[in-house]
């Protein structure tokens, strides 16, 4: 769960390094220098060197659409465009993007706290509604 959106990250990270007057790359690298907790920042690493390297190809038909838009505003940017009005603005489709993801794994939830429901208190009370009843069948 606290790697929900790991794109809007590496937009923060970027926009960070943009509005402190740094480069581009700098803000990549700083996202690759995280702790690596789910594929995305694999991608971006593999991305980041076929960016570096023109014999490398990077596939971007294995990513989402969200996170492909915004590989591609930053290869925009590594071209030698501006692109921080383009990161703000993309920013807060991210952001709302977020907020569904999370209102999903909201509505699991329920179902999900059903399981120690059914393994440890459901168990526990029939033990304690039949124990007095087989109590009764031995007299």
């Amino acid at each position: 769960m606290e790697n929900l959106a790991p794109s809007l990250v590496l937009l923060w990270d970027v926009k960070r390094s943009l509005e402190k007057g740094q480069s581009l790359s700098l803000g990549i690298k700083s996202f690759l220098a995280r702790k690596r907790e789910n594929n995305f920042a694999d991608q971006v690493e593999s991305w980041w060197l076929a960016q570096s390297n023109p014999n490398l190809c990077f596939d971007k038909q294995k990513i989402t659409v969200t996170r492909k838009y915004l590989l591609e505003i930053l290869e925009q940017g590594l071209r030698g465009q501006g692109i921080l009005e383009s990161l703000k603005a993309y920013e807060s489709e991210l952001i709302l993007s977020c907020e569904d993801e999370i209102q999903k794994h909201i509505a699991k939830l329920p179902l999900i706290l059903m399981i120690p429901l059914m393994g440890f208190i459901f168990p526990s009370l029939m033990m304690l509604l039949i124990g007095p009843l087989l109590n009764a069948i031995q007299f």
